[in-house]
C-alpha cells in the first residue's frame, strides 16, 4: 500500500504525466495494424493500400487527442493530447500506440500474422478516489501474436493472444471480424467487432479486490467489498476508425471505440459503468 502526502502525490503524477506522455509520444508512430485491440487496441488499419507512398517507406506527422476511461470500469473521463506519427517499411514493419512495435511474419494478400510488443500503462491510484492507498499496477509491455483472414469480400476473422510483461502478468485472448470499406472516393472507414477473454491473474489485478485493499478503501470511507475475480470473457467491443483524404499531403483520423464488460470484470464491485468508451481525432500530413 502506497499512501503519498498532497505535494509528494502532485510530483508523482506529473512525473508519471510526463513519463506516460514521452512513451506515447514514441509510440505514436506507425500504422494501425489490421486486427490489433486497444485500449486499448483492436482497431483495424485506417490508412489503406491505396494511401501509402510509393517508396518503401511511409511517414505522417500530425496531432490530436483522446478522450478514453479514467481507468478500466471507470464512469469518468481523461482525455490526452498526443502526437500523430504514422511509419513503416513496406507491409512488414509498423510501429504505432495502438499496434505497437512489430512486424508481419506473413503478410500476404487475404491473410496477415504477426507479433507485436505494444505499452501497458498499468493502473494508477490517483485514477480514482476508491483506488486510494492501494498503490499501483506498475507500466510495463505486453508481448501480442495476432492473425488475420479474410473470408468473404472485404470481412476478415481476426485473433490475437497478448501476454502482459509487468503489469497485471495476465493474459488476454480475442477473437471478431473486421471489414474496410470505402464510402466516399477519399473516405475510408473501418469497423471491428471483438469479444475478450481475460485469464484469472489479469482479471483479479483489474477487477479483483483482496481484504487489503478493501479496508484500505474503508479507511478512507469508501465501501468496497472484497470480490475474487477469476477468468472469463472481459468485454464485448466494436471499433470505428475513419481516414479522411483531404488532398495528397494531409488528412483527418477518428477513432470511436465502444466495449461492454462482461462477466467478473462488470460485477466487479470496482466498476462505476460497465459500458466504457474511447473517441480520438487527429490531423496529419504525408511528407
Amino acid at each position: 500500500m502506497l499512501r503519498r502526502d498532497r505535494k509528494g502525490s502532485t510530483q508523482w503524477r506529473r512525473s508519471q504525466t510526463t513519463r506516460v506522455m514521452a512513451a506515447l509520444s514514441v509510440l505514436v508512430v506507425g500504422a494501425y495494424a489490421p486486427g490489433s485491440p486497444a485500449q486499448e487496441d483492436n482497431l483495424a488499419s485506417a490508412a489503406p493500400p491505396e494511401r501509402r507512398l510509393r517508396s518503401d517507406w511511409s511517414f505522417e506527422l500530425g496531432a490530436g487527442a483522446l478522450a478514453l476511461p479514467s481507468f478500466p470500469g471507470a464512469s469518468s473521463t481523461k482525455v490526452i493530447p498526443l502526437p500523430w506519427v504514422d511509419l513503416h517499411y513496406r507491409d512488414l514493419f509498423f510501429l504505432s500506440p495502438i499496434s505497437g512495435l512489430g512486424v508481419n511474419l506473413v503478410a500476404v494478400p487475404g491473410a496477415r500474422l504477426g507479433i507485436a510488443l505494444l505499452p501497458d500503462f498499468g493502473r494508477s491510484a490517483s485514477d480514482a478516489n476508491r483506488l486510494r492507498g492501494w498503490g499501483d499496477i506498475g507500466t510495463g509491455a505486453d508481448l501480442r501474436l495476432f492473425g488475420q483472414l479474410r473470408v468473404i469480400g472485404p470481412v476478415a476473422v481476426l485473433a490475437g493472444v497478448r501476454r502482459q510483461l509487468g503489469g497485471g502478468n495476465g493474459t488476454l485472448v480475442e477473437g471478431g471480424l473486421t471489414s474496410n470499406l470505402r464510402l466516399l472516393p477519399h473516405l475510408f472507414v473501418t469497423a471491428t467487432g471483438t469479444v475478450t477473454w481475460g485469464n484469472a491473474r489479469y482479471t483479479q489485478a483489474y477487477f479483483g479486490v483482496d481484504a487489503a485493499q478493501s479496508a484500505t478503501a474503508r479507511s478512507f470511507g469508501n465501501v468496497v467489498p472484497t470480490f475474487a475475480a477469476g477468468a472469463g470473457l472481459r468485454d464485448a467491443s466494436l471499433a470505428l476508425s475513419a481516414n479522411l483524404r483531404l488532398d495528397d499531403h494531409w488528412s483527418l483520423q477518428s477513432i470511436f471505440r465502444t466495449e461492454v464488460l462482461l462477466g467478473d470484470a462488470g460485477r466487479s464491485p470496482l466498476t462505476e459503468q460497465r459500458l466504457q468508451w474511447t473517441v480520438g481525432g487527429f490531423i496529419a500530413y504525408r511528407l
